[in-house]
């Protein structure tokens, strides 16, 4: 099986978005970002308003909890924005022409072939680790930091599906079928 593609920046910044969106590590920052600092902000503001101030604690504690309602709603789009933002960044800090471009990718019975325009890189199935598929972006993972970033905007509903099962038979490797919305929001 042969598949060409080409991996853009958007594309790159996706992947970091579902990578951070489902790393377990991240969702406890996450978790904790969202919930806890609302919580541990919302304690001083009330007690600076009704000590330092000398306004009603009724007034103060609805500041507080308002504030903390708003950073829980808030917080998952900021989040998104920062991850966005620091992508970007890192991006433009240098070289990175073998992350983007075309690339011809072949599947054979033993390995995956990666050909970019500067190199080439095989794969042994045993490699695999893990494979999750999204509604625009099929990401074979390598190891918890490496991974293939394979858009499926250049492939059709039928050759997704072949794709998949051709690495399906390579391993019993856990293949995830993630949809819109079944990330950290």
């Amino acid at each position: 099986m042969e598949i060409n593609f080409e991996v853009t920046k958007e594309d790159y910044i996706k992947f970091n978005l579902y990578h951070v969106e489902n790393s377990p590590s991240q969702k406890r920052n996450f978790i904790l970002l969202r919930y806890l600092v609302p919580v541990l902000f919302s304690i001083p503001i009330y007690f600076i308003g009704t000590n330092l101030f000398k306004q009603p604690s009724v007034y103060w504690a609805i500041v507080a909890v308002l504030f903390s309602v708003i950073w829980i709603i808030t917080y998952p789009k900021q989040y998104r924005a920062l991850v966005k933002k620091e992508t970007e960044k890192l991006i433009s800090e240098g070289d990175n022409s073998e992350i983007f471009g075309q690339k011809n990718m072949i599947i054979d019975d033993e390995a995956v072939i990666i050909h970019h325009k500067s190199s080439s890189e095989r794969i042994l199935k045993n490699a695999i680790k893990d494979v999750k598929v999204y509604d625009d972006i099929i990401i074979i993972y390598l190891s918890s930091i490496t991974s293939i970033i394979i858009p499926t905007r250049y492939l059709d509903k039928d050759l997704v599906d072949d794709f998949i099962k051709k690495l399906a038979i390579f391993k019993l490797i856990h293949i995830i079928h993630i949809k819109k919305g079944s990330v950290v929001k």
